[in-house]
């Protein structure tokens, strides 16, 4: 509220209802008050921004019949903002992993509503437990947001029209708009800055507009400058390699339009591709409410993390969403654009600990490869994460005790030569044995039982087959005004190649490594990343896979992978892990700046028509 003028009116701006209507709240005044009360008329130009997690960043509920199986007291499948949950799973075993992350039996965890018409999915699976209470990662105190994210004001009890009247918290409203379908702590950041400082860029109206102090160039004022201004620096200042800062013209052109940030979570268990076939109509369904709603509505802008661009590259390929005419542009962060080879690396020895917290995590995520195998090995999303054939070949190596390369793979097709070999090549991708540690193959159906079509090696072979088909295709798929950014830190080391080092044994005598061969059980791989193989003459060698050594963000290696993203601006950034990518303040600048520019490119005759 504020109050302008000599007769001192009171003057209320829009905020943005639950159900996407511009919204103002008027509360009647006693008769003595003469004041007038006005209301700003809001801007007809929307452009909702659309948020995209990483693999794991999407909250995951069972289904009704999985949950009874599990003797479950909730329906929780994978929410990482629960502490409890987390610290509960951190030592399952590779069985429960696999029956409580079974692609065909979750959905996303969404706020009041299942996307499953049939019935088999509830909202928390425990009726003593609301939406609101599951859905805490958005914290109920939550407040204001900026001006379309606000509590709505309480009606006096004793007015008469009190009861008729329904009120939202803020929180409630982010939970609708599906913030707290996603990992909150480690996007609530960019989510809540995106909502906030793009929705406060003007001051006043028409040619008394000015620029908010959060947008004001950053080199008029002495002093250090703060988060919101950052992104008005130089782009060089975080990442960028030419790029012109942003001008106060270019701020006020687009200034007068709102942009609602919405979340977007999706069953990264499944195929990125298959995905798409929900998710885009979910995206055509939220424009056409605006546009229905009085809004001109043109499409979204979309921000990605890491899978969240493989996602977002799909749904504007014509063979999988198909939606690029309602995409304005993609903002891609720390998105492993050809695969990542710690795929590989996680799938055979498990994720990376460190530090208590690190080391919770690691257990959370799968400490060693049977437990990431139990997963992975049955959810093709995971699966078109590995180094795909733009990823370039040879980098697999194998190492005698000195450093010298034994053998490269792959030298052609890494399906081939890695990913689908048998049970007797020690390099192979999957231990068949890992595939399904709960034995679902051979259970009835209402034990959680599954055919051979769907789970077991040739299963997975299948499976993986089609994540690299899924990734060849959209190997050129990029928007054209696409913005990218990444880490390039030695402090945050990936695997560009992985290598397995001989550490004992006579590599001499042990002849050529294609003809090594596993020794069985537990003694020939340890499920952390040691192996003990049987070369020429019965000589036994023992290989242990070596550490990162090239900077990055922890997980995509920049050479082969982050760097390859075709991109109007790129941004290499120190400072952060893959993961916490969007809490880093150089992340966060070039994102609003990507997103100022994509909103400056789109058509100039829609921005000059009148509202």
């Amino acid at each position: 509220m504020a109050v302008q003028g000599e007769e001192k009116d009171i003057w209320l701006d829009f905020s943005l209802g639950i159900g996407g209507f511009a919204d103002v709240v008027v509360a009647t005044t006693p008769v003595a008050d003469k004041r007038k009360i006005r209301v700003r008329v809001p801007p007809g130009k929307l452009i909702p921004i659309v948020f995209l997690p990483g693999i794991m960043g999407s909250n995951l509920r069972l289904s009704k019949a999985r949950q009874a199986l599990l003797k479950r007291s909730d329906n929780i499948a994978w929410r990482p903002d629960d502490a409890v949950d987390g610290w509960n799973r951190r030592n399952a075993e590779p069985a429960d992993r696999q029956m409580r992350l079974d692609p065909d039996e979750v959905e996303v965890d969404r706020y009041e509503v299942t996307d499953d018409g049939t019935g088999r999915f509830d909202a928390t699976g425990d009726a003593t437990v609301s939406s609101d209470k599951r859905h805490d990662n958005v914290p109920d105190d939550l407040g204001r947001v900026g001006k379309l994210l606000i509590d709505d004001p309480k009606a006096d009890p004793n007015h008469p029209l009190a009861n008729n009247r329904l009120s939202f918290t803020a929180a409630q409203k982010a939970r609708a708009r599906g913030w707290s379908e996603v990992m909150f702590k480690a996007y609530g950041d960019i989510i809540k800055r995106m909502e906030y400082q793009l929705n406060d860029m003007l001051r006043g109206h028409g040619a008394n507009a000015k620029l908010s102090p959060i947008w004001t160039p950053a080199g008029n004022h002495p002093g250090p400058v703060r988060s919101e201004r950052a992104v008005m620096r130089d782009p060089s200042a975080f990442g960028a390699t030419g790029a012109a800062a942003l001008t106060e013209a270019e701020i006020k052109r687009i200034g007068n339009c709102w942009y609602p940030v919405h979340a977007f979570g999706y069953n990264w268990l499944k195929s990125n591709g298959e995905e798409t076939k929900s998710l885009a109509p979910k995206i055509e369904k939220l424009i056409q409410t605006y546009n229905e709603n009085g809004f001109h509505c043109p499409g979204v802008i979309l921000v990605t993390h890491s899978m969240g661009g493989i996602l977002a590259r799909a749904l504007i390929h014509p063979d999988y969403g198909n939606i690029k005419s309602k995409v304005l542009g993609i903002v891609h962060g720390v998105m492993p654009t050809t695969g990542a080879a710690a795929a590989y690396k996680r799938m055979r020895a498990g994720f990376e600990g460190g530090g208590i917290e690190d080391n919770i995590i690691q257990g959370v995520l799968g400490d060693d490869g049977a437990k990431v195998t139990a997963v992975l090995a049955n959810a093709q999303g995971g699966l078109e994460l590995l180094p795909a054939a733009a990823y370039g070949t040879q980098w697999l190596h194998v190492q005698d005790q000195n450093g010298n390369f034994l053998a490269k793979l792959p030298q052609g097709n890494a399906v081939d030569e890695i990913y689908t070999q048998g049970p007797q090549k020690w390099w192979r991708l999957i231990n068949p044995k890992w595939i399904d540690p709960a034995g679902q193959l051979g259970k009835p159906k209402d034990e959680g039982g599954k055919t051979e079509k769907q789970i077991g090696p040739e299963a997975t072979v299948w499976r993986v087959t089609k994540a690299m088909k899924f990734a060849n295709a959209i190997e050129n798929t990029f928007h054209e005004r696409t913005y990218a950014h990444y880490g390039n830190d030695p402090k945050h080391l990936a695997w560009n190649e992985v290598s397995w080092r001989v550490v004992d044994g006579d590599t001499a005598k042990a002849g050529d490594p294609a003809n090594w061969t596993i020794v069985p059980g537990e003694k020939g791989d340890n499920k952390t990343g040691l192996l003990k193989v049987r070369g020429n003459y019965g000589v036994e060698l023992i290989l242990k896979l070596q550490p990162p050594i090239a900077a990055a963000d922890g997980t995509v290696p920049v050479e082969r992978s982050a760097s390859k993203v075709k991109a109007k601006v790129k941004f290499t950034q120190r400072g952060y892990d893959h993961q916490d990518s969007y809490k880093n303040l150089d992340a966060g600048a070039s994102t609003l700046y990507s997103i100022v520019r994509i909103a400056n490119e789109f058509d100039p005759q829609w921005w000059d028509k009148n509202d």
